[in-house]
Parts: structure tokens; C-alpha cells; sequence
């Protein structure tokens, strides 16, 4: 079935609960206290695991989010990706892995972040409902934002 089959008629709403919802603010909120939490506590060690675990939480609620959405709008997830931006998008995220062990390897912080945008437009013009481009190139995305603003905020100790 094609993307374009799969898409709803202009006459069928959307269901504007969005299963999960709740769950996901409420964990991207302890996500986000938890992250700042990073810049009061004292020690490298505990501000690193708070930051860590902050950036983890943010994920899930990232990944709650969208699997609600999906399921919201009536489609079904598969495991390949279904649409042609899906593929980009996977395909940026694993070039983005194989650059992060290279000489070179600031390209692949570009590389996550194209891949976690490409997977956002993916979600949302293209319909996908692939779990791989739901979960890898946002966790890319997460991980570039964690890492720069980690950088910028806490410095190098």
C-alpha cells in the first residue's frame, strides 16, 4: 500500500487525543528538570549523569510522543522504513555513526542533525510509521542537541 493511499480523506478528522500524550509531557518535563539539575549540583561526576540522564529521559518522551501520533492518525508501525524520506533519513543517521569514528569526525554531528530533521519531515509529510526512523534519527537529534548545548552550558570542566 502506498503512502498515498494510506493518507485520510480532507472530510476525516484527526483524533485530537493523542494517546500518550500526558505521559510524554509529563517525562519531557522530568526530562528537562532533570538536565538542568546538571547546572546546580556540585561535582563533574553527578552534573555529567544528571545532564546524561536528563537527555535520556527527553528521548523517551521524544519516542512516546510520536508512536502516539502515529498510532493516533490510524496507521500501523512497521519495521522497514515506508517512505522515500524515511530511507534519507536512515541513511544520514548510519553515515552519521560511521563518520563519528573517522578523522573527520565533527561530520557527523552535521550528519545526525540532517538526519534527525529529515526524520521529522518524514513523520510529518510523508506519513512514516517505520519504528527504526522513529527512534534512530531522533535519538541522533537528541544526542547533537545534548552534546552542543552540553558544550556551550557546562564547558569542559
Amino acid at each position: 500500500m502506498s503512502t498515498l493511499d494510506q493518507r485520510r480523506k480532507p472530510s476525516e478528522r484527526p483524533q485530537r487525543d493523542v494517546p500518550g500524550r500526558r505521559v510524554a509531557v509529563g517525562l519531557g518535563v522530568l526530562g528537562v528538570l532533570t538536565a538542568a539539575a546538571a547546572l546546580l549540583v556540585p561535582g563533574t561526576t553527578l552534573a555529567d549523569l544528571c545532564w546524561a540522564v536528563g537527555f535520556g529521559i527527553i528521548f523517551l518522551a521524544l519516542v512516546v510522543m510520536v508512536v502516539g501520533a502515529v498510532r493516533a492518525r490510524g496507521d500501523q508501525l512497521s519495521a522497514a522504513p515506508t517512505s522515500a524520506s524515511g530511507w534519507v533519513s536512515l541513511g544520514c543517521f548510519f553515515a552519521a555513526v560511521a563518520s563519528a569514528f573517522t578523522p573527520f569526525g565533527e561530520i557527523s554531528l552535521a550528519l545526525g542533525l540532517v538526519s534527525a530533521v529529515t526524520a521529522v519531515g518524514a513523520l510529518s509529510v510523508s506519513r512514516e510509521r517505520s519504528v527504526p526512523v522513529i527512534m534512530l534519527p531522533l535519538l541522533a537529534g537528541v544526542f547533537v542537541l545534548a552534546f552542543v548545548l552540553g558544550e556551550l552550558l557546562l564547558g569542559q570542566g
